[in-house]
């Protein structure tokens, strides 16, 4: 899988692209120091994921989003973050990033959310899907009927998903297969008429608040 990767810290960009690079299966295909022409780079590579720190100089990393998500509404974006509750954060889900990781998590962690976001997960903690939830009206997920429409099984992977397990975490607990994890997400989707588990966690949180 191809990755690109946004951040102006030349000693943590190296580190981030060590890291990823120890999996065989992935390959860093370029670095930037800030969004500045962030489509034309995108359109250049085609990256399965794009990686971007929030705070840099010239074109910051909400910036950046903005303008890859308005012209490229597919691409996969990963924040970089050093704190989580950093309402940045929450701009970033709101503007359409696919998940965020902590700058200080594992080499091991980071690997296996770049892994969830190429394969259409949406890494994202119970904490941010709340803080999500109270930026938009309840009404708007007046989801009954459709939370009603899961199997027990399907209520059983969003119940560790508002949690804030990742597929590989939910498939241990559930002794099964990462494929089947992600089946049993992708007809979430389906039934609750959502694009990602960031959606999906909304639903299911504006359900009981």
């Amino acid at each position: 899988m191809k990755v690109i990767i946004f951040e102006d810290n030349y000693l943590v960009q190296q580190s981030l692209c060590a890291v990823l690079e120890s999996d065989e299966g992935i390959k860093v295909c370029g670095t930037f120091e800030n969004a500045k022409g962030i489509n034309r780079i995108y359109d250049t590579y085609m990256p399965d994921l794009v990686i971007m720190d929030i705070d840099m100089p010239e074109v910051n990393g909400l910036e950046g989003l903005s303008l890859l998500k308005h012209k490229n509404p597919e691409a996969r974006v990963l924040m970089f973050t050093v704190f989580e509750e950093n309402d940045k954060v929450l701009n970033a889900i709101c503007l359409g990033a696919n998940g965020y990781i902590l700058k200080s998590s594992s080499g091991d962690k980071i690997i296996e959310s770049v892994k969830d976001v190429v394969n259409g997960g949406s890494p994202l903690t119970p904490a941010i899907a709340s803080k999500i939830l109270k930026h938009f009206p309840k009404t708007s997920y007046q989801s009954d009927n459709e939370l009603q429409s899961l199997s027990p099984k399907e209520k059983e992977v969003l119940e560790l998903l508002v949690k804030g397990f990742s597929y590989k975490l939910i498939a241990v607990q559930l002794n099964k297969s990462v494929e089947t994890i992600r089946t049993q997400i992708k007809m979430i989707y389906k039934k609750l008429k959502v694009k990602s588990n960031a959606e999906a966690i909304i639903k299911a949180l504006a359900k009981v608040s």
